[in-house]
């Protein structure tokens, strides 16, 4: 193996402290509203954990250190997206997602649209998180197999089993408190890495050893085409991740597992800063390890290379757990997001609408074992560009951008119009995939400006267009008015919605 006995026995520490903490933590989970919200009770502080833990996942972690390894300083501009994307869900939806209250993001579809686009975002939401999973596997795997010195598939194995443990004791119980041990440890460890290996590169005579100079600001200024990390495909990322994350199925859960709307809000705001802390980290830490190793030849590993060579015995397997840390909450928040929607909206919906408590808390642990196995045979045999995996497997999500913000901002989205805009996404999304890779070879960047930046919009003017014209029956109406006096009112269309309340309340009223 790669490290000292001291790091093997904090690693194997950390793995069995957090099976008996989530264990323990789960001793009390008795029915399904605990096992897959934590039974609507979080409080801030481990609400804000979770979120973080959940977003701080190891798939992007190793992506955006990749993009610090390759372009420094500069690549940093990729987290402005992310932060305009959590202010965002933060001031427009966290509350709403409160308000709705359910188990997972496909209820809201049955209560604004009906049981039939219920019915089509299942399937969706179930293959995009089958397919986010194994990216995070594979991603914790590449780092821990190049540091412990075992094979991937052992690496993989080990970690899947040690989630697989406490999640399918306690459900989203068990991860949001594991979340928190895992938060505490990233606070002190990730900081020490950044530390060391900012000591060594600047020993080595820094950045600017490595890094042309237009790599070391945050001036996008004439890198709209840079052959290394073009502005097009920032760009690109952020309409992206406002496109995905209003509709994100693991926050719409969180959201929903918060004890009050006031913690569902905070826990996103706070989480917004301390999220792009801790990637702004991860890539400082990459491009400090391309000033000691330059030629690396895969820079997915940037952080592995930190941890074999730049810090030192103790911090290297504090920091090893922490990458453990991550594949398993984010893993685990995952796991919890399908088992919540096949338990839901798949079994109780579709098979035995009068199932038991006690029998939904049996399938949900046999669909977490099931899932945990479908995740490992994914990653080790079809995942290989982590990141890659993930903008792709998000066209997704951005389908349902219309449905879900126009759902909870627009009074006359209409039923017609997120059919139509659903399905239009999902073909162009995967033509236009399909197209790049076999006509020249793919390029991720230039799909992903044509589709997120070009497509995506046009596909939800359409949308808007079409929605006026739609003329709803009465019994959708009805539905709209139920959906919005449960969420509250819509930010367009709000004098309709109260015109509408007022018809029906002088309808209903006696002479």
């Amino acid at each position: 193996m790669n490290i000292s006995v001291v790091d093997l026995v904090l690693i194997i520490g950390y793995i069995i402290a957090v099976i008996g903490y989530g264990t323990w933590r789960s001793r009390n989970v008795k029915d399904s509203a605990g096992f897959l919200v934590a039974g609507r009770s979080l409080g801030l502080f481990i609400l804000v954990a979770t979120v973080v833990m959940t977003e701080f996942n190891t798939a992007t972690m190793v992506g955006y250190s990749s993009f610090g390894f390759q372009a420094g300083v500069y690549s940093q501009l990729i987290l402005l997206a992310m932060f305009i994307g959590f202010v965002c869900y933060t001031f427009v939806v966290a509350k709403r997602w409160k308000r709705i209250n359910a188990t997972s993001i496909i209820e809201l579809f049955e209560i604004r649209y009906g049981k039939n686009f219920r019915l089509l975002t299942t399937f969706m939401i179930v293959v995009l998180l089958i397919f986010f999973s194994p990216a995070y596997l594979r991603a914790v795997g590449l780092i821990f197999s190049a540091s412990l010195g075992i094979s991937l598939t052992t690496t993989v194995l080990i970690i899947s089993g040690t989630v697989l443990i406490f999640s399918v004791v306690g459900g989203l119980t068990a991860v949001a408190h594991t979340n928190t041990l895992s938060f505490v440890i990233t606070l002190i460890a990730l900081p020490l890495v950044w530390y060391f290996t900012r000591i060594h590169a600047i020993e080595l005579g820094g950045l600017e050893q490595v890094f042309q100079d237009k790599y070391l600001t945050r001036n996008p200024a004439g890198m709209w085409n840079d052959p290394v990390m073009p502005f097009s495909m920032i760009f690109s990322t952020y309409v992206l991740l406002f496109l995905i994350y209003m509709q994100a199925p693991w926050f719409a859960q969180l959201m929903t597992a918060a004890k009050t709307e006031k913690i569902a809000h905070a826990s996103m705001g706070i989480g917004a800063l301390l999220i792009v802390l801790f990637y702004g980290l991860s890539m400082q830490i990459a491009a400090n390890i391309k000033v000691g190793f330059p030629d690396l030849a895969d820079p997915q590993l940037g952080l592995a290379m930190a941890i074999n060579h730049w810090v030192p015995i103790g911090v290297s397997g504090l920091m090893l757990a922490v990458i453990l840390a991550i594949g398993q909450t984010t893993m685990g928040t995952i796991w919890n997001n399908i088992v919540s929607i096949t338990s839901n909206d798949i079994y109780k919906r579709i098979i035995e609408p009068g199932a038991s408590e006690k029998k939904l808390l049996r399938i949900s642990r046999l669909t977490t074992v099931a899932i945990a196995l479908l995740t490992i045979i994914i990653s080790l045999t079809i995942v290989d560009q982590v990141i890659n995996t993930l903008f792709v497997a998000n066209l997704i999500m951005a389908s349902l951008f219309f449905p879900a913000l126009g759902g909870f901002l627009w009074w006359k989205t209409g039923l017609k119009a997120i059919w139509i805009t659903t399905t239009a996404s999902i073909i162009t999304g995967f033509l236009t995939f399909l197209w790049h890779t076999y006509t020249a070879g793919l390029d991720i960047n230039s799909w992903m400006f044509q589709y997120y930046v070009i497509i995506c919009p046009v596909i939800v003017i359409f949308g808007i267009i079409i929605s006026h014209f739609e003329k709803p029956d009465k019994q959708f109406m009805i539905k709209r008015a139920a959906f919005f006096d449960k969420v509250g009112a819509p930010w367009f269309g709000k004098k309709a919605y109260y015109r509408y309340k007022q018809l029906i309340h002088d309808d209903a009223t006696p002479g």
